[in-house]
């Protein structure tokens, strides 16, 4: 007969190459193995010379966050310092004839 424990174990195995085989299939994850490889190559040895530019490498200056993570830290910013940007005036404008 066999053990309880025994069972939980074959079920664990069989969960894990389960797992592992649909992790393996998804060229998401070799994408990023490629990139973690390139990346230790590169340090470990330097660049090749022969190597095309990757995208983002022919400019010279360095990539900007885009201006919604800049506009919200300053807001986030603004509200600890307890003076937000965007007050509403306490009455409405005069109205021209």
């Amino acid at each position: 007969m066999v053990s309880p424990l025994n069972l939980f174990v074959r079920a664990l195995l069989i969960g894990e190459n389960y797992l592992v085989s649909q992790i393996l299939r998804r060229p998401e994850f070799h994408h990023m193995v490629r990139g973690i490889h390139r990346r230790v190559q590169d340090h470990k040895y330097g660049r090749d010379p022969q190597d095309p530019l990757r995208p983002g490498e022919a400019t010279g200056t360095p990539p900007t966050p885009p201006p919604f993570l800049k506009y919200f830290a300053e807001e986030i910013r603004n509200q600890f310092r307890g003076s937000p940007t965007d007050t509403q005036p306490s009455s409405p404008p005069a109205k021209r004839k």
